[in-house]
């Protein structure tokens, strides 16, 4: 059997070949621009070095690029050498930093069994990784733009920004894009009258009352305000206009991604088994999905082996009589941080899990840990039945019978305590007082005005 390893970079893959003895067998560079078939070329290398070359084992650091996904599908042996163990092995061994010589400590570390085999996983499971991939960086994008468009705002106009809250929305609304549009300066927005305002909101989509909402707006933009020289805030509002095309192009490319995100995950294998987990919805058990895999057994084995690469096993260190358990760093950041929301979310719609994190607290964890716990158990039960077929049953998941008296149920702070009612109420009481003032004097929603201190809901 042939170790290879390759070390590769945006023009050249290095190529270093050892034996079972460690001895050198071969090296060389293939060159991107001599040959589009680079796997053709490679085995060519291969076969002179011996009779079964075809069963090289080809470690290479970054097993996502199309050398490596087009050699694994080729049948050929494919494994991933960790870069910051190779990293770790150079200053040991005072290696140095070449291109030649990272492709034989990449060969010497396969030979040595120091890497992890690749287990790929099936097209429609690649493509939803791909595709959720993206969506995370729509989503960033969209909310990096957001925030700029909002410190633009803060400097020149600050009364643009509290029109919209974040309750209803904020900047990123479709009726606050559109009103923005058209009026991306104070002086512009203080000319809008109302019939034009609520021709805005309509386009927009706001279809309940929008003449009251035209006339909020009016009387705010219409409100003495600090002003710019008029040269400077047409400026600013070429400023806006182009800050307002970046966040409208940030959002269209979230809501198509979003689409075609539903679909991928609709055909994923265990789309129906990650869908009866309570508080998990499309985004995130896309996420979840993408980063599982659907061959969860044949890539990690264990649940516990899914759980370290999820970085929700501690790592425990022992010397002598000294034992400390750590927070485990070397993890995948993309599944930590979907099983941190995932968690999040089942706290509030699953009564097994709500219970498990208010023991957890009550145990002295933090929030930010109880909710790591938490996310492991899921990962395990989610792992066991991927493994066994089972369905997922919240109850056995928790350990709890929901026929039993002393089952938990899902309990639900209340948003607004005794002593905010009586002061909701004594808001109301007086007179020209509206339900959308007291909301907002209270920093909570209008259904909640509704629900908890009028006792009735919201008319549509």
């Amino acid at each position: 059997m042939l170790f290879a390893g390759c070390d590769w970079s945006d023009r050249w893959l290095d190529v270093a070949v050892l034996d079972r003895s460690g001895s050198l067998l071969g090296e060389t560079r293939i060159v991107y621009s001599d040959g589009p078939d680079l796997i053709a070329r490679y085995r060519e290398f291969l076969a002179p070095l011996g009779r079964r070359w075809r069963a090289t084992v080809t470690g290479i650091e970054d097993v996502h690029i199309l050398f490596a996904r087009s050699l694994a599908a080729s049948g050929m042996e494919v494994v991933h050498v960790d870069p910051t163990r190779a990293s770790r092995h150079r200053a040991a061994f005072g290696t140095p930093k070449t291109d030649r010589a990272d492709a034989r400590l990449i060969a010497a570390m396969t030979r040595a069994g120091e890497c992890r085999p690749i287990v790929p996983n099936s097209p429609t499971a690649e493509a939803l990784r791909v595709v959720t991939h993206a969506h995370r960086s729509a989503v960033a994008s969209r909310a990096e733009a957001l925030h700029v468009l909002r410190a633009a705002l803060v400097r020149i106009w600050p009364a643009a920004v509290s029109a919209w809250p974040a309750s209803v929305g904020g900047l990123r609304s479709p009726q606050a894009r559109a009103v923005l549009a058209a009026a991306p300066g104070p002086r512009a927005a203080a000319r809008l009258d109302r019939k034009r305002l609520a021709a805005l909101l309509t386009v927009a989509g706001r279809k309940r009352t929008v003449e009251s909402e035209a006339e909020r707006l009016r009387r705010l933009f219409c409100r003495p305000a600090m002003l710019l020289d008029p040269r400077v805030e047409d400026a600013e509002a070429v400023r806006i206009r182009h800050l307002l095309a970046a966040l409208d192009q940030a959002v269209q490319r979230t809501d198509a991604l979003q689409g075609e995100l539903e679909q991928r995950y609709a055909a994923h294998r265990y789309h129906q088994l990650v869908s009866r987990v309570p508080g998990v919805g499309t985004t995130l058990g896309a996420y979840l999905l993408a980063e599982i895999g659907d061959r969860p057994v044949e890539r990690f084995g264990t649940g516990r082996s899914l759980a370290a690469y999820a970085g929700v096993a501690p790592v425990t260190w022992a010397s002598g009589q000294t034992v400390r358990v750590a927070f485990r760093r070397a993890s995948s950041t993309h599944l930590r941080s979907t099983l941190h929301a995932v968690a999040f979310s089942m706290v509030s719609h699953s009564p097994g899990a709500q219970a498990y994190y208010r023991r957890r607290r009550a145990a002295g964890d933090a929030h930010a840990t109880a909710l790591r716990k938490l996310g492991r158990k899921i990962l395990l039960c989610l792992h066991h039945c991927m493994a066994s077929g089972v369905p997922y049953d919240d109850a056995i998941a928790f350990g709890y019978d929901p026929t039993a008296a002393d089952a938990p149920t899902l309990q639900r702070e209340a948003p607004l305590d005794e002593m905010e009612i009586v002061r909701a109420r004594e808001m109301l009481a007086a007179p020209g007082a509206t339900v959308t003032a007291t909301a907002r004097a209270l920093g909570v929603s209008t259904q909640t005005v509704y629900r908890h201190v009028l006792g009735r809901p919201r008319p549509r």
